[in-house]
């Protein structure tokens, strides 16, 4: 389970329908362990030029800041977000193919420039995505 802060959770929401009709991605830093709970969201890039309607590739060195950044602030990188324009908030193959374990990947569904819904998925031992609640 991954629950949010609801001031996180808003802040990642105006990020997704900002850069509507592009997917949108980031960090999200909390405490590791048992509750973990996401208490900031930090934007990165989308560097994808061909269909970054469809598509994100992360900015390694906004990763890289992000990660420094939760650190300083002694914090943990709980996971990924990113949106998904006009598609619903399932995971993708690609989406699955890109993830690592260990962390939460939320996806929110941007319809028609608004917030519509979000789900949390991680890896399972068999490398496939499950779908995490969210609190």
């Amino acid at each position: 389970m991954i629950k949010f802060d609801a001031p996180a959770k808003q802040q990642m929401i105006v990020i997704g329908e900002k850069g509507y009709p592009h997917e949108i991605c980031g960090l999200m830093f909390g405490k590791g362990g048992g509750e973990r709970t996401v208490t900031e969201v930090f934007e990165c890039g989308n560097l994808n030029k061909l269909k970054p309607e469809t598509r994100y590739d992360m900015d390694p060195k906004d990763y890289m800041r992000g990660e420094a950044l939760a650190r300083q602030k002694g914090l943990d990188v709980l996971g990924i977000f990113h949106s998904h324009p006009d598609h619903p908030d399932k995971a993708s193959e690609t989406d699955r193919q890109a993830a690592w374990p260990g962390f939460s990947y939320v996806i929110m569904s941007i319809q028609k420039g608004k917030f519509a819904s979000m789900k949390s998925w991680v890896l399972n031992d068999q490398t496939q995505f499950d779908e995490e609640p969210i609190c």
